[in-house]
């Protein structure tokens, strides 16, 4: 067995020490660790704009993505000391606590890169405020049966929906098979709330489309149809972050992208073959939502939800 590579890299004042540098990850296009470390360290304005402050779950992939892998919450002991942390009850009731990362500088993405970390998702809330989100997420995922078309047209018909409430929305491809909508929210309303909302208006698009939308839960019932899942609205849940890579063997990126290129893109058009190219040519497309919180007051109203 070839003795592990060992280099030590310093990252904005801080040392690392980075292993294996030359590991691939990603065998059919061939993107090493290296590319990965890289990557989160160009991208590191991007990504810590929704990383920062927001408990963090990883997904690690140590021998590459076709090796084992496992998702890691609680920060190991063996974390530098510059990488900060947020404890959090487990779940309610739970008397665990469970220390989560928080990705707060350039430092602590390297060194998760180097933790072979591809999938990093984060809480839709803050850790000061951690059970009112600022972010709601319309999960759109196909079922067997179904196309990314139609996926798209789904995701266009839950952006009319919430334009008729008032809301503003930023789509998001998954970087798998389905799109992500995210509406930024003030973070004044539960989990409970957000889910419930979301919900509510999913079981109103598939009552006018049934035959292309579905929020049932068991996946042999879904054939056919675009799941609306908004059980990814619970605390604790988490989808890929923007500008987070995914573990498939295209290397995607899971991009946010304009309503204009919704229309075109593909799902893994967006790739760490040519995001850090996207990302010199185009703005962070979430920052808006990040300035504009949204009251969901008048949205639960005119669905007959309830604000609590």
């Amino acid at each position: 067995m070839a003795a592990e590579q060992r280099q030590t890299v310093l990252i904005d004042g801080q040392e690392l020490e980075i292993t294996n540098w030359d590991r691939i990850l990603w065998p059919e296009p061939g993107f090493t660790k290296g590319d990965l470390i890289r990557y989160y360290a160009l991208a590191t304005p991007y990504l810590l704009t929704h990383l920062r402050d927001r408990p963090l779950t990883v997904t690690r992939y140590p021998q590459g993505i076709t090796g084992c892998s496992f998702y890691q919450k609680n920060c190991p002991a063996y974390a530098p000391p510059f990488v900060k942390t947020a404890p959090m009850e487990s779940s309610r009731g739970s008397e665990k606590t469970i220390n989560y990362i928080l990705a707060q500088d350039r430092p602590t993405l390297v060194w998760l890169a180097n933790q072979a970390c591809i999938e990093l998702h984060p809480w839709l809330s803050r850790r000061t405020c951690p059970e009112f989100p600022d972010w709601l997420v319309f999960d759109l995922d196909p079922a067997e049966g179904c196309s990314f078309d139609d996926v798209r047209e789904i995701a266009f018909l839950v952006r009319k929906a919430l334009n008729e409430l008032g809301l503003v929305s930023y789509p998001k491809l998954s970087g798998a098979t389905g799109i992500h909508i995210y509406v930024p929210i003030e973070p004044r309303y539960p989990y409970s709330v957000t889910s419930g909302f979301v919900g509510s208006v999913g079981r109103i698009l598939e009552a006018v489309y049934p035959a292309k939308v579905t929020t049932e839960r068991l996946v042999k019932n879904r054939t056919g149809r675009v799941y609306i899942d908004h059980l990814q609205n619970l605390q604790g849940k988490t989808l890929a972050a923007p500008y987070s890579p995914r573990p498939g063997p295209e290397a995607a990126i899971s991009a946010p992208v304009t309503w204009e290129e919704l229309e075109f893109v593909y799902p893994q058009h967006f790739h760490l073959g040519n995001i850090l190219e996207r990302l010199q040519k185009t703005p962070d497309l979430f920052a808006p939502g990040l300035h504009n919180r949204q009251s969901l007051d008048e949205a639960l109203a005119t669905i007959g939800a309830q604000v609590t």
